[in-house]
């Protein structure tokens, strides 16, 4: 079957402002992203009692699981007023990282390629991420994915 879909760039603007001494500090930052050609948006509630996984990433399109190579955008939005969610990066080798993201912020990713150092070593390749997962700290929290590939 031949697709229907053309793809189309993603515009992503991140905008912040404030107004200090009746001065206005204002920053707009765009950037573009050519090509993409599908999108998984959707709305997760993430307990306390355990991690779950968000999304994984492998060679290959299954539920929930993006193609590697061609992820170019991943933003996830706590959407709780209150609560912090702890954001877990895990890479195959099951090196992670774990990011909080207190209520109303978010976390973006431009690609799932990392790189991890439990030892503070110099630096020597990025590795891909296996999976994104989340634990809430003290209620459920509704968080949402929003991730582009080509």
């Amino acid at each position: 079957m031949a697709t229907t879909i053309t793809p189309q760039p993603l515009t992503v603007t991140i905008s912040t402002a404030i107004n200090l001494n009746n001065q206005p500090i204002n920053s707009e930052n765009q950037l573009t992203i050519p090509s993409i050609a599908a999108v998984d948006k959707r709305v997760v509630t993430v307990p306390t009692s355990s991690q779950v996984t968000l999304l994984t990433f492998g060679s290959a399109v299954a539920a929930g699981q993006l193609v590697t190579d061609n992820v170019k955008f991943v933003q996830i939005t706590n959407k709780d007023s209150t609560n912090f969610i702890r954001l877990r990066v895990t890479r195959t080798s099951q090196d992670t990282f774990d990011v909080k993201i207190p209520a109303g912020g978010y976390y973006i990713m431009m690609n799932p390629k990392e790189s991890v150092s439990a030892t503070g070593v110099a630096f020597s390749s990025f590795v891909d991420a296996y999976n994104i997962s989340a634990q809430a700290d003290t209620s459920s929290v509704d968080i949402e994915i929003f991730a582009a590939s080509i």
